[in-house]
């Protein structure tokens, strides 16, 4: 029988690219391999319990990848494991030298920043959701009901921005990392 494994929220959890490829290789070296990864695999992440092996891996924030990401990855002996909304997971089975997928400083730093715009726009997102919704709170003629209800909106997106702005100044502490 195969065991199985949940793992709730782990982007989440590991928000600086590197802190995440290290917490999938710990996985990985204690024989925990995602089954597989998708949209909703920020949530929820399955994994399913096999021969610990060690294995690279590289999480890289592609919005709209060029013609040839995927190609050059694979090229290089990277498989490609799956991909949450922009956010693309890559492998790679080693035995000895630790392989790399950004060759240089410049790039991991340009993947980081990668990540810290996606957020940023997520946190801009949620703080004008804040403030369109405390507007319409205080200005339009509605009954108690559907203020409360505004009200509750307009905590929930605060609290969004919030959260996410403090994801930012971690990923910004860590850009070179």
């Amino acid at each position: 029988m195969t065991e199985k494994n949940v793992q709730w929220l782990t982007p989440f959890r590991y928000v600086v690219p590197a802190d995440y490829e290290n917490w999938f290789e710990a996985q990985a070296a204690a024989g925990w391999h995602p089954v597989k990864v998708g949209q909703w695999s920020s949530i929820a992440m399955r994994f399913a319990k096999g021969t610990p092996k060690k294995y690279r891996y590289v999480v890289d924030m592609q919005a709209v990848p060029k013609k040839d990401y995927m190609r050059t990855y694979q090229e290089f002996g990277w498989e490609f494991v799956g991909q949450m909304a922009s956010a693309l997971v890559w492998r790679r089975e080693y035995n000895s030298e630790r392989p790399e997928s950004f060759s240089d400083a410049q790039s991991r730093r340009g993947r980081n920043k990668r990540f810290f715009w996606a957020v940023s726009v997520s946190c801009f997102l949620f703080a004008a959701g804040a403030l369109v919704t405390a507007g319409a709170a205080v200005f339009a003629p509605l009954d108690a009901e559907r203020r409360l209800e505004l009200w509750l909106m307009t905590a929930f997106c605060a609290a969004a921005s919030a959260g996410l702005g403090f994801v930012m100044a971690h990923i910004r502490r860590n850009i070179d990392k």
